[in-house]
């Protein structure tokens, strides 16, 4: 009698246990199907990146105090912080001795990607501006926070510049390339993929994870018009 009392006992216990038992299992599947959903918190940071002559730091002038200013090559970034929206901008070098390193510090926590192409002379620099793009994808810290990245497409008021559009394209075949030599691939150990695609597979932008938008816009002069920019800012 005591033995059939002491599993009854144990059974009720059992009973009253287990709605807790669900529900605790009920709160951790959420939990974990939530942080699959909408990942980690995003970064607060927009990092303008792209070659020597791009008119990157004028760009950073503009959004940071709308004129122009007097720009000269430099080896150090420039980083101030926005008011609307309350984000942090930083202006890396194009100088290709520090421009991966300088990327790298300010990457945690990134909120957005701004690759600023010179339009005019596109043509020449089609190469290391791909290389730029290049090395922004393969990030570990864009990948991971799948942050937009944005192709300003510069100088767009000079007679001889090019559009987002075509710009666009020519990049692509360039990252194609690189893609299948891994040329200039980005060397860390986050373990990070190095590849854009499978060899041999044409790189398309708009099927890559991070979604890439190309705009154009003029950085200086009378024609001055960053609106594209903003814009994309503000949607962040």
């Amino acid at each position: 009698m005591s033995t059939q009392t002491t599993r009854m006992s144990d059974s009720m216990e059992f009973n009253n246990m287990l709605p807790i038992l669900v529900a605790l299992i009920l709160v951790v599947f959420t939990y974990v199907l939530l942080k699959q959903l909408f990942g980690k918190a995003k970064g607060n940071t927009i990092i303008l990146v792209g070659v020597e002559g791009s008119g990157k730091t004028a760009l950073y002038a503009q959004l940071v105090a709308g004129k122009e200013v007097q720009t000269q090559a430099s080896i150090t970034e420039n980083t101030s912080q926005l008011t609307n929206p309350p984000l942090k901008i930083v202006d890396v070098p194009g100088n290709t001795r520090v421009r991966g390193d300088i990327f790298a510090k300010y990457s945690k926590n990134v909120r957005g990607v701004v690759v600023v192409v010179d339009s005019a002379d596109f043509v020449d620099h089609v190469r290391e501006s791909s290389e730029v793009l290049y090395e922004v994808l393969l990030n570990s810290d864009v990948q991971n926070s799948k942050c937009p990245v944005l192709l300003f497409c510069n100088k767009q008021d000079e007679e001889m510049s090019r559009g987002p559009d075509p710009i666009r394209s020519a990049m692509e075949r360039e990252l194609t390339t690189l893609n299948n030599t891994a040329v200039n691939a980005l060397s860390d150990d986050s373990g990070s993929q190095k590849m854009l695609g499978p060899a041999n597979e044409t790189i398309k932008l708009e099927k890559l994870p991070n979604k890439v938008t190309s705009v154009g816009g003029v950085s200086i002069g009378a024609d001055t018009d960053i609106s594209n920019l903003t814009s994309w800012i503000s949607a962040l």
